[in-house]
């Protein structure tokens, strides 16, 4: 009788082993087992005056004020609408409640919209919600034949514009723009690319205005872009305080408890988590700041490599980040990086949303192939705005010429349509020692320019397959690290604050 009762405990707990082997596999399940190779202009958007075909049937209309978008039904979106304004989110934007309260940003924001005191009072309200929101969205807001956009604070969710012939269209492909415009050339997309000066070990990106359409611009981390009739113009609403200086031990608290409320933000918005864990500093931080709330999620972590290629760093990343993630208690997957073939479904998918400019084709082939689809998956994009990218930082001279040798070591910064090019976006952008109120224009050409046209194009092609989620995408996190001498972010002192758990002075476990 014993004997039976343990055997019939034992089948029962291997059956609900088995159940929830087979969910966790669903969980997993990649991109081309979820959408079969269909999901071209994943997550996108097209907003314009009049009507517009979708690129899919399956994408769904709204309205913003004369507005008309159209959306990737699998894009996160929520309204609010007045009889004097409509503001519309597209994406995940956090406020300071977090996952709690994401249902009322867009009403915080039509509040702010309708502010007394004229357009100006309630474009600085507006200004002041958006610039405390985190996550990687766009906010559209609509009064009257007014609109004004907003990228997150990376720009990760990259917002693009055309001043055509039929009026202004947003979008978050360019192509969709060409598309609209009857076709658009890429000259000068095409300066960079076969640009025989230009040298780049991590990967080409464009610089200044140019996207991979002419005539197609760009909103830029920190700005606000606002389309009145005919006219469109760029404004920069943040940094709107100076700079202040922190102690260590107050601006290592903020950041590791804003980059803990970040990392459950993005646990809150799918039924699975997934941690891109290398051997370096940025992701080592997001895992032992969330670590509590990452193994409460039962997330996992992700390492990518191309196996065929054994002495690439990151084939030390991913022994480093297995080891790592078995020590704290998180399943990990190794994702293998091999060349897209140009005749499989998914170069063709590839092309189809970017047949101009590809960053990462490889890559996106990879997550697409391998990672799970329905999966919040954090990056650490952006560190190297905590840290600083340059070493040298000598030169305190603003000047085209500067930032063009910032932009490449190579013969190409030495160009002078470079340096054009590089002056435009300053004024375009309002990049300038005054605007920038006692802050490092170094950090800020990082983070303005590099995230904007590098990391908001990388994470557009990581949309194909998953839910990319950028963790560092706050200004609450980014100012707290900012408020510290260059000295300490040079040697990652919040880093430092969060491994020894705020106890300062003593060495990282």
């Amino acid at each position: 009788m014993l004997d039976a009762l343990r055997g019939a405990r034992r089948s029962r707990e291997h059956r609900r082993a088995m159940q929830e082997l087979d969910r966790r596999e669903r969980q997993l399940r990649p991109g081309y087992k979820v959408w079969g190779y269909k999901n071209v202009f994943a997550k996108g958007f097209l907003v314009t005056r009049g009507e517009a075909a979708p690129p899919r049937d399956t994408w769904e209309r709204a309205t913003i004020g004369p507005w008309r978008a159209i959306v990737d039904p699998e894009l996160e979106r929520s309204a609010a609408t007045s009889a004097d304004a409509a503001v519309l989110v597209l994406g995940h934007a956090f406020d300071e409640g977090g996952a709690r309260t994401r249902d009322r940003v867009a009403s915080r924001i039509l509040r702010a919209a309708e502010a007394s005191g004229g357009v100006d009072a309630q474009t600085r309200a507006m200004d002041a919600v958006v610039t405390w929101l985190s996550g990687r969205y766009v906010v559209l807001v609509a009064r009257g034949e007014r609109l004004d956009a907003y990228a997150d604070p990376l720009a990760a969710r990259s917002i693009y514009w055309h001043a055509g012939a039929s009026g202004p269209a947003l979008a978050s492909h360019t192509e969709l723009l060409s598309s609209l415009a009857g076709g658009l050339s890429s000259e000068r997309m095409r300066w960079i690319a076969d640009n025989r000066d230009y040298r780049a070990p991590a990967g080409r990106w464009l610089p200044g205005l140019i996207t991979p359409h002419d005539e197609v611009g760009q909103v830029y981390a920190n700005g606000r872009l606002t389309v009145q009739g005919d006219a469109v113009s760029h404004e920069r609403f943040f940094p709107s305080d100076d700079r202040v200086e922190l102690s260590l031990a107050d601006a290592g608290e903020r950041f590791r408890d804003e980059l803990r409320a970040q990392v459950q933000n993005w646990i809150s918005i799918a039924p699975l988590t997934v941690l891109s864990l290398t051997a370096g500093r940025d992701s080592r931080a997001v895992l032992e700041a969330g670590l509590v709330e990452l193994q409460r999620a039962r997330a996992m972590t992700m390492t990518y490599h191309p196996f065929h290629v054994a002495s690439k760093s990151t084939y030390q990343d991913f022994h480093a980040a297995a080891r790592l993630s078995a020590a704290a208690g998180l399943p990990h997957l190794g994702i293998d990086v091999a060349a897209m073939q140009p005749t499989s479904q998914m170069a063709g998918l590839y092309r189809s949303t970017f047949p101009t400019w590809q960053r990462y084709a490889n890559l996106a082939n990879a997550l697409y192939l391998h990672s799970p689809a329905r999966a919040a998956t954090i990056f650490g994009v952006g560190g190297a705005i905590i840290t600083g990218m340059w070493k040298d930082t000598s030169d305190r001279h603003l000047t085209p010429q500067l930032l063009a040798s910032k932009y490449t070591s190579s013969a190409f910064a030495d160009d002078p349509a470079l340096h054009a090019e590089l002056e435009r976006w300053m004024a375009f952008t309002d990049f300038s020692i005054d605007a920038l109120r006692g802050y490092d224009f170094y950090d800020f050409y990082h983070w303005e320019h590099r995230m904007t046209k590098w990391a908001g194009s990388g994470y557009s092609e990581y949309d194909l397959a998953t839910i990319p989620a950028p963790v560092l995408s706050s200004r609450r996190l980014l100012v707290a690290a900012l408020s510290l001498p260059k000295q300490q972010r040079v040697d990652a002192e919040v880093y430092r604050y969060i491994s020894t758990d705020g106890e300062l002075g003593t060495a990282p476990r």
